[in-house]
Formats: C-alpha cells, structure tokens, sequence
C-alpha cells in the first residue's frame, strides 16, 4: 500500500482543504463568540464574574483572528507544496509569518492569567509561545532551503 504524502492527491491536499473548512467554521465561531459563550456557560450551568466574562470574549476573539490568519498562512504554504515547488521564498514567507502570528495568541494567554485564573491558560500560552519559536526555526531551514536551491539552480 502506497501512500502519498505530497500532492494533488496526498495528505498535504487534505490538510490545505482541511484549512479551508477550519477557517468557515473559525469565522462562524468567532462572529457568534457571544453567543456561543453564553450558550456553553448556560450549558455547563457556570456563572462568570462580568471582567472574567469579558476578558474570556477578548481572548477567544483575539485567538480566533490570529488562527484565521495562521490557517491563512498555512493553506497557502500547503498549495506551494501540493505543486510540488515548496522550496520558494513564499512558502519560507509563509512560515515565518505563521510563527509570528503564534505570537499574538501566547502573548495575550500568558496576560490573560492575571484575569483568568487558570492552568489551562497558562498552559496555551507556553504552548504557543513554544510553537512560535519551532516554527520560526523551520521558517529559517526553509530560507537556507531556498539559498542552496538557487545554488544549484545556478550551477546547472
């Protein structure tokens, strides 16, 4: 059993699709925030001082519209690399741009500890501060990538 990771018909053509999907339904989310907040608090029958409920409005908003634009980023480099051309400084572009849209979502966890008590808060918050730093480093393999491409495309 052959399967193919790379390609029109692989993995990374579900995921580029899979991209598509998460950002409707991110931005269906994030439009309807408060009332799907209030939905889920009822749901869960959870009563939230008006500054925790608040500071949770903010934060899920300022998630939602760093995720849309890391899912953004991220289709993107997914194509480049379902043409099979993913050594370009787009894809490296797109990477780093990835990397520093994790940025925004850890910062505002890490400062949303003081008004939501929680370890999961802070938990998301290192996460992401951890993932921007990985993806960063791949962004820069990606750009050397790219400078030994052109090396070679040159000595040919």
């Amino acid at each position: 059993m052959n399967f193919q990771i790379l390609g029109i018909k692989g993995l990374s053509r579900v995921m580029e699709v899979s991209c598509t999907i998460f950002q409707i339904l991110g931005t269906i989310l994030v439009l309807s925030l408060p009332w799907t907040l209030n939905y889920y608090l009822l749901y869960k029958q959870s009563l939230v001082e008006d500054t925790i409920y608040y500071s949770m409005i903010i934060l899920l908003f300022i998630s939602g519209v760093c995720g849309f634009s890391i899912l953004h980023h991220a289709k993107k480099a997914l194509h480049n690399i379902n043409v099979k051309n993913p050594f370009t400084l787009d894809t490296a572009n797109r990477i780093k741009y990835i990397s520093y849209w994790c940025l925004p979502v850890a910062f505002i966890y890490l400062l949303a500890i003081f008004f939501i008590p929680s370890a999961f808060v802070l938990l998301v918050g290192l996460t992401f501060l951890f993932l921007a730093a990985c993806i960063f480093i791949i962004a820069k393999l990606f750009y050397q990538a790219v400078n030994y491409k052109q090396e070679n495309d040159l000595t040919i």
